[in-house]
């Protein structure tokens, strides 16, 4: 999914601003657009939504801001019915509105406990449904309680006056929340291609219909495209767009499918937006569901792999190595020597070998100890792996000895690194009363040899070297 960097995340003041901005706007825009006739109220209360919004986002700090931004709203509007409804009506309609609006947010965050939760699961979808249900019955009922007392309704109209505000408080929910929910979860994709040309393609069927009805069948398999394509953000998208479409086109008259006219119309398609949005939102829920499961089982498929990969390497590593000093052990360096005999025969190309031994070293064992002779083997290693280049081998033959392949050297090249081992590792401190010091015998590869015969002749320039007196090195014949 392609999509555009949102930018740095807004502060805590802004956030507020930014909020009751949005409560105001879109208040408005739904009271001068689609109002009910003869009313300040519109067919789809768009702020209910974003007050639950507030209450998710600051808690009970929120109830302030849910106030202000209501009686912004409800304040300006109440005041031009004064002349109809009377000064003491409207002055109570001015205060109980926003309480009764802060109420249902309040409620419908108290009952649902969004934090608990990290996204909107199928337990999580019941709970909000739940929540704005009772939210909305609760501070609806109150409210139009409030019209009958100030006269503002008869009796009769009790029950319509209900189904009207509960009806757009429930569709301001339903429509704002889970669109929130999935842009929260998913903020660097708001700006995406694929989210963008949903949200402009969602419209045309409804569009298309009032040219011939039956087209309005079209936006069910584009929805369901959406929602398979950008799962629970392309559900929530499609029931906010869809939403807002048809209260659109009932409050200008162009009702896609004449489900009637003013009120009936509207509670038609807002009960048809409820009843289908759901399984629209259940679908996005369970396809994210699905989605994070199967990252979770590559996640951990790659995780046994690599675990498995590690383990091969690490057996791999044991069987060619020697746990002691981490040299290669001598079963490799047999296979190294024959491999590397055969390549530089071929290729003609030089090739050296330097087999050395600790001197005296039994001693170091009988006068100190296997431990203490262990760790001089452990540092004499460490001595040799140091001095060597990356292309050379080093292995333990066997004991104290040990055996290093010097390819593309000379006999004479091949000395000069014997010499450099062996002053390296006489000049080291070992904290040994006497120091440590090593033999060595060098041979060079001859066209015709075979590897033993090479090693052999390697291994008496080694006994030459003890022979003259240790911690020297000899060269073959």
């Amino acid at each position: 999914m392609v999509s555009m960097n949102t930018g740095r995340p807004l502060s805590h003041w802004q956030k507020v601003q930014v909020l009751v901005l949005l409560y105001v706007a879109s208040g408005y825009l739904g009271i001068c657009v689609a109002a009910f006739p003869g009313t300040f109220f519109a067919q789809v209360w768009l702020p209910s939504g974003i007050g639950l919004v507030m209450f998710c986002q600051f808690g009970r700090r929120a109830s302030f801001m849910v106030v202000l931004a209501s009686l912004l709203v409800n304040g300006p509007f109440a005041l031009q019915h004064l002349a109809q409804n009377g000064a003491i009506a409207t002055v109570l309609l001015i205060i109980f509105s926003p309480l009764l609006d802060t109420l249902q947010s309040y409620l419908a965050w108290r009952f649902w406990r969004l934090d608990r939760e990290p996204r909107l699961s199928r337990l999580g979808l019941q709970r909000f449904l739940s929540a704005i249900l009772l939210a909305v019955s609760v501070s609806i009922l109150l409210m139009a309680n409030v019209h009958l007392f100030l006269g503002l309704i008869e009796p009769n109209e009790f029950i319509s006056r209900f189904a009207m505000m509960a009806l757009a408080d429930l569709q301001g929910l339903f429509l704002i929340i889970p669109l929130w929910l999935a842009l929260r979860r998913a903020a660097h994709d708001v700006l995406s291609y694929p989210l963008f040309f949903s949200g402009l393609a969602i419209p045309v069927p409804l569009l298309l219909a009032q040219l011939e009805p039956t087209l309005a069948a079209l936006l069910f398999p584009l929805i369901a495209f959406i929602i398979i394509r950008l799962r629970f953000i392309g559900a929530a998208l499609a029931v906010f767009v869809s939403g807002l479409c048809v209260v659109l086109l009932v409050a200008t008259g162009n009702d896609p499918l004449q489900m009637g006219e003013g009120v009936e119309a509207y509670s038609r398609w807002a009960l048809i937006v409820l009843a289908l949005g759901t399984p629209m939102l259940l679908m996005g829920i369970v396809l994210d569901d699905s989605h994070d499961y199967q990252i979770h089982l590559e996640a951990r498929v790659n995780e046994r792999t690599q675990a498995l990969q590690d383990a091969l390497a690490a057996a791999h590593t044991l069987a060619i190595t020697d746990s002691l000093t981490h040299a290669f052990n001598r079963r490799q360096m047999e296979t190294l020597v024959h491999d590397e005999v055969e390549r530089a025969q071929r290729y003609e190309q030089p090739m050296s070998l330097i087999i050395l031994d600790i001197d005296h070293f039994k001693k170091v064992n009988d006068n100190y100890g296997h431990p203490v002779g262990d760790r001089v083997l452990q540092k004499v290693s460490e001595i040799l792996a140091g001095s060597l280049r990356q292309s050379d081998s080093l292995g333990r033959w066997g004991g104290e000895e040990f055996l290093i392949l010097l390819p593309q050297i000379h006999v004479g090249a091949a000395a000069s690194v014997a010499e450099k081992l062996r002053l390296a590792v006489c000049t080291t401190n070992f904290e040994l009363k006497a120091p440590v010091t090593i033999s060595l015998g060098v041979a060079e590869l001859r066209a015709d040899e075979s590897a033993g015969e090479w090693i052999t002749r390697a291994d008496q320039a080694l006994y030459l070297a003890k022979d003259l007196g240790r911690n020297q090195l000899a060269i073959a014949d």
